[in-house]
């Protein structure tokens, strides 16, 4: 069986959080929708394509509170994400390479439709 590991990019969480913290709170949730589905979309075009459904079972749940959660709905996208052999760790790798750019974009998105440059 496969070890799971990870490394989480914690300063660039860290990184994001502290700007999150000082936008005011009724675009949080935006940012934080924009921010889940932004990485979706980069998890989606790494996934392994042997029919398309593991790709399209990929989801966000809707806001609720102060987080985002994104994921995969496939009964065996865990034994593909940690076994594939090209394209293991796919969505775990699309979130840690794409967190800063997506996160940032989506702030960035944010504030420009509240009126800022």
């Amino acid at each position: 069986m496969p070890e799971t590991t990870a490394e989480i990019p914690i300063h660039q969480i860290r990184n994001f959080l502290n700007r999150l913290e000082r936008l005011p709170d009724e675009i949080k949730p935006q940012v934080l929708e924009d921010l889940g589905d932004g990485l979706l979309g980069e998890a989606q075009v790494d996934a392994p394509k042997l029919t398309g459904f593991l790709g399209e079972s990929h989801y966000r749940k809707d806001f609720d509170g102060d987080a985002v959660e994104i994921g995969v709905n496939a009964d065996y996208g865990l034994a593909v994400h940690e076994t594939h052999p090209t394209k293991s760790r796919w969505f775990w790798n699309a979130v840690v390479r794409n967190f800063a750019r997506v996160g940032r974009k989506a702030i960035i998105k944010a504030l420009r439709e509240r009126g800022a440059e």
